[in-house]
């Protein structure tokens, strides 16, 4: 699941992978608003092998893959094959649509439901990690949240009842987990909502109690952004 959230719209509200950025760490999303965001190679390649048939192979799933992503890394392929191994024996989702634009205006958020199979009523979200060892990521505890207060508000407009939770598929690892967003999950997706406004509006975020430095793409500009303390200037 992925969306444009690269120009900041008021009228549309905040992008759940803004919100799912900004969980990891606020200053994350800060900087990644300045810079253009690409979707995933690896999310197209599990896309696809989500959606592929049984009798799908390797070289026609990468011909498709190139359609979608032209000038993909040939190197990819062999990612490719093993997604594909991976959920040759997994109970993947059924769908009927994939790619649907889902939005709440009562939190201000919108996002793309991955896969919908309407004659059971079946949500999935595809994933391009590894599966963790039990439920699923912290991340995509938010995503599954913010995907549900959404489709909640949709079916609450028709009168339908709503699904409780959405079957998260991680391909590389060939697992399908259904899971429930719990009160804590919910509550965090308000918190991020509100962060993510913040940030629109130009606040630099405070660091967070364990943010991901190492493994952050922005650490050097965020240091720069750091706020002078008033002893630094009597080091001079």
């Amino acid at each position: 699941m992925t969306e444009s959230r690269n120009t900041p719209n008021t009228r549309r509200g905040a992008a759940i992978s803004s919100l799912v950025s900004a969980f990891h760490c606020p200053r994350q999303y800060y900087f990644s608003t300045k810079h253009e965001q690409r979707t995933s190679e690896r999310y197209t390649i599990c896309k696809q092998v989500s959606c592929a048939d049984a009798h799908a192979t390797v070289e026609r799933l990468w011909e498709m893959v190139c359609l979608i992503h032209p000038g993909i890394s040939e190197e990819k392929k062999e990612f490719l094959n093993t997604c594909l191994v991976a959920m040759k024996h997994a109970p993947a989702r059924p769908w009927s649509e994939i790619d649907i634009l889902v939005r709440s205006e009562r939190t201000g958020i919108y996002g793309l439901l991955d896969k919908y199979y309407a004659p059971t009523g079946e949500y999935a979200l595809t994933r391009c990690t590894t599966a963790p060892p039990h439920g699923c990521w912290p991340e995509d505890a938010v995503r599954t949240a913010a995907l549900l207060l959404c489709i909640e508000e949709c079916m609450s407009k028709r009168g339908d009842a709503s699904p409780k939770g959405l079957y998260i598929e991680y391909i590389p690892s060939g697992v399908i987990r259904y899971y429930e967003p719990s009160l804590k999950d919910r509550r965090r997706v308000i918190h991020l909502v509100r962060t993510v406004k913040e940030v629109e509006k130009g606040f630099f975020p405070p660091k967070p109690l364990n943010p991901p430095c190492s493994r952050c793409q922005y650490t050097q500009s965020c240091a720069q952004h750091e706020p002078r303390r008033l002893s630094f200037l009597f080091k001079q």
